[in-house]
């Protein structure tokens, strides 16, 4: 496939594109960097690319999933810089990391108190950072059914969590 085939056949979705970008990133210039990635991964493919016949289709899922790629890529970095900080934290570091471990174990015991689906589904996507569609494979539940899992789950854990930093700070 050469340029000008490229351009004619993709280009079109750009707009589509875009917002997809956007509403996963919720951020413009990441967006812009994401569909930029994206025209990239295509133009390196391009020869495959041949016999897709649901374009748009295609470049939404393809979008979606370097989103879920690079968002991976993006916490197992952090993971890593995060360990190898060698210097000793300040005192006021030091503070605001045991107030984060006690704020994370007080939500782990919280989560543990759910009903055991929803404990669970919150883990795959909080915890894990797995997404609605790998959770679908896991559970067998719907991706609608998950999303309302997870968003009652969270509004719970939040209600919840806000009872007890009250009762902390009382």
């Amino acid at each position: 496939m050469d340029a000008q085939e490229f351009k004619q056949r993709f280009m079109p979705h750009h707009r589509l594109l875009y917002r997809v970008a956007y509403q996963l990133t919720g951020n413009a210039q990441d967006a812009e960097d994401l569909l930029q990635d994206l025209y990239l991964k295509l133009w390196q493919k391009r020869e495959e690319l041949a016999d897709v016949v649901a374009t748009e289709a295609y470049l939404v899922v393809m979008m979606r999933n370097l989103f879920v790629s690079q968002r991976r890529q993006k916490h197992i970095n952090a993971s890593e810089d995060i360990e190898s900080h060698t210097e000793p934290p300040d005192d006021s570091s030091l503070d605001s990391q045991i107030d984060s471990r006690d704020e994370a174990s007080q939500m782990e015991t919280l989560i543990g108190q759910l009903p055991q689906r929803d404990g669970k589904i919150i883990r795959m996507h909080l915890v894990e950072d797995r997404s609605y569609e790998e959770i679908e494979r896991d559970t067998g539940l719907s991706q609608g059914n998950i999303r309302i899992i997870v968003m009652r789950t969270r509004q719970k854990l939040k209600q919840q969590f806000q009872k007890m930093t009250k009762t902390w700070t009382n």
